[in-house]
């Protein structure tokens, strides 16, 4: 009996620490109600079992159910290519993300710059998903600093 419950547990912890794995790609937060709120992140991407980044992927959801704040968006940045990219959620009562975008530079490990912005006066709450893939979208290494949280 001990063995099948110790047994059980082994099971439990992997399955619970692959689905952890699975969704800790995603930022949650908030962007205060000045106008010029700006969230800013590092994303570290490197080389992993899925090979070697050559993209970062961002999607962004607005989960405000509140008027004001205009439109949130997500900008992704390779400082060290001079790229950028942005998505953005256009219709904030949808209960779908908007559409994504991927910053593309093959081979290419590395910190990307990623700054969520609005455009009014109002709070925003947000969910970006955000994951550093190669070029053929597996997924490498990836982690995130917060840099600014307004």
């Amino acid at each position: 009996m001990r063995k099948f419950m110790l047994w059980n547990g082994i099971i439990g912890l992997f399955i619970l620490g692959t689905s952890i794995q699975a969704t800790a790609h995603n930022q949650i937060g908030s962007l205060g109600d000045p106008a010029d709120a700006t969230d800013y992140y590092m994303v570290q991407c490197s080389t992993d079992e899925g090979g070697t980044t050559g993209q970062l992927y961002l999607q962004i959801f607005d989960g405000t159910t509140t008027q004001g704040g205009g439109k949130v968006s997500v900008v992704g940045e390779f400082p060290a290519g001079n790229i950028a990219t942005t998505a953005s959620d256009p219709d904030r009562f949808s209960p779908m993300p908007g559409g994504p975008s991927s910053l593309l530079k093959p081979g290419t490990d590395g910190t990307y710059n990623m700054f969520v912005h609005k455009l009014k006066e109002g709070v925003k709450q947000y969910n970006v998903t955000y994951h550093c893939q190669s070029s053929e979208g597996a997924h490498t290494g990836t982690s995130i600093l917060t840099i600014q949280d307004q």
